[in-house]
């Protein structure tokens, strides 16, 4: 479970899929490069797991989805024969993209054993900034770029930037090095109660009481949490309606 292959130049790696993400992000430090997905240190999180069941990517405003991180692999069907897909070029004419269909399938397809993966020149330096949920529904897809955009209650979102942004609706909140803010914001924002990331977007509860947290059980949550700004939420967080997971 390590690196198989590392090509600083051109930016690409080939991993056993059952490599951890933190000890994949520790190794590439050396050489200036990263995986363009937030991590947890502490998550002993696998590649196999984060690619193949449709996590969201907290940095997709920069890097794009998980499945854009994605160029080749290796594969083992069900009846035991393995295959490749992909190019190790970000851009590829190779035919239909069949690794797109296997990345994001929960394993329901293929296992896959090894994983060509897009890198990005390491960077440190970041921004954060508190807008609030109207003004990033409005100026967010034009102007900002942001690296990740989380939710800071029920009525603002942190911004996180390679870049100092001037805006008259933005508020500075911290500058550092590294992704510590965004960590801290992202465990808030998983223990919040109504604030947890969803797994889809209904388009109404089932119930009044219906928590939205748990999706089990009903409770007051909803009450405290109106269901105005969590559409809101969903709306400005996974804008596409992919689905949203948090390790």
């Amino acid at each position: 479970m390590n690196i198989i292959d590392l090509s600083c130049a051109d930016q690409t790696v080939v991993v056993d899929a059952e490599m951890s993400v933190a000890d994949l992000q520790q190794e590439l430090e050396e050489h200036a490069l990263m995986l363009g997905v937030l991590h947890d240190p502490a998550s002993s999180m696998p590649l196999s797991d984060l690619f193949m069941h449709g996590r969201h990517n907290m940095w997709q405003g920069s890097y794009g989805y998980l499945r854009d991180q994605v160029l080749a692999g290796n594969w083992r069907l069900a009846n035991g024969k393995s295959i490749d897909t992909g190019a190790k070029v970000v851009k590829s004419v190779a035919g239909y993209d069949l690794t797109r269909l296997l990345i994001g399938s929960g394993l329901r397809l293929a296992k896959c054993n090894t994983l060509t993966l897009r890198l990005r020149p390491l960077r440190r330096e970041l921004y954060y900034y508190r807008i609030t949920l109207t003004d990033y529904l409005t100026y967010s897809h034009y102007e900002l770029q942001p690296m990740s955009a989380i939710a800071d209650g029920h009525q603002h979102i942190i911004l996180a930037s390679h870049f100092k942004l001037r805006r008259d609706y933005l508020e500075v909140v911290d500058c550092e090095l590294g992704s510590r803010t965004s960590l801290d914001l992202l465990r808030k924002f998983k223990d919040a109660p109504g604030l947890t990331a969803m797994s889809s977007r209904p388009d109404s509860p089932p119930h009044p009481d219906f928590d939205w947290n748990s999706w089990q059980y009903p409770s007051s949550a909803i009450n405290d949490f109106a269901l105005p700004h969590f559409e809101q939420l969903c709306l400005a967080l996974c804008p596409n309606g992919e689905r949203f997971s948090i390790e």
